[in-house]
């Protein structure tokens, strides 16, 4: 009975484990904008900046596409000609922030939410 009651406290503390380890957020950040993106059925994201914390509604939205990116309200435009790349969160209030960035920094931010996503 004691070797059951072991077993069953292992298989315990491996759900547990394996529970806190899908809990944990990824950050990814470009420039002064910090994501922390977190997957559970949905996904759920928190901006931080120089100035502001948003924390997204949960969310079955993450695209990703060459010059765009959105996930649930928060969409990320990259203007190629301008190396200009325009924050813009749809909500009540909105809000809208750019900041310019090369095509370097562009590829290795939008290469690090591929590997969020898991693609």
């Amino acid at each position: 009975m004691s070797e059951r009651k072991s077993y069953l406290q292992l298989m315990g503390e491996g759900f547990r484990m394996l529970k806190q380890s899908k809990q944990t957020d990824q950050t990814v950040s470009l420039r002064s904008w910090t994501f922390s993106i977190h997957h559970d059925n949905e996904w759920y994201v928190v901006l931080r900046s120089n100035r502001l914390k948003w924390v997204g509604l949960p969310s079955h939205t993450f695209d990703i596409a060459l010059d765009s990116i959105q996930i649930g309200d928060l969409r990320i435009i990259r203007h190629p000609e301008s190396n200009e790349v325009r924050l813009t969160i749809d909500e009540e209030w909105g809000l809208e922030n750019k900041v310019v960035c090369d095509n370097l920094e562009w590829e290795t931010f939008v290469d690090a939410l591929k590997q969020v996503k898991g693609e």
